[in-house]
């Protein structure tokens, strides 16, 4: 994903590019939602060097357990999920981050 985000913004010398993403996710009608439960935001992130060298998961499902770390028993609705890419120099480096923001409910 990264190596395919990186080489189609190669031709730039600096990108910040945010992408919406869409996920289907419980609403407030499918949890017992409280209009006081608090939102919650998890990141994951990967990188690549020179188009040789990628590292990290910057997959939904880290970014959703980075989301639950201060409310590991929660269930999350209302889901966003959004994709973060900056690249510099012409790629040579490049980071691309999952962002997920959701309200937390209590099972």
């Amino acid at each position: 994903m990264v190596l395919a985000a990186a080489s189609t913004l190669g031709g730039c010398l600096y990108a910040n590019v945010r992408t919406p993403r869409a996920y289907r996710s419980a609403t407030p009608a499918d949890v017992k939602s409280d209009p006081s439960d608090p939102i919650v935001a998890g990141e994951a992130c990967s990188r690549v060097v020179l188009y040789m060298v990628a590292w990290g998961d910057a997959g939904y499902a880290a970014a959703t357990k980075a989301a639950l770390v201060s409310a590991p028993e929660g269930v999350l609705y209302d889901v966003r999920v959004d994709q973060r890419i900056n690249s510099y120099v012409l790629g040579i480096y490049a980071k691309t981050c999952t962002i997920v923001s959701a309200r937390v409910a209590k099972r």
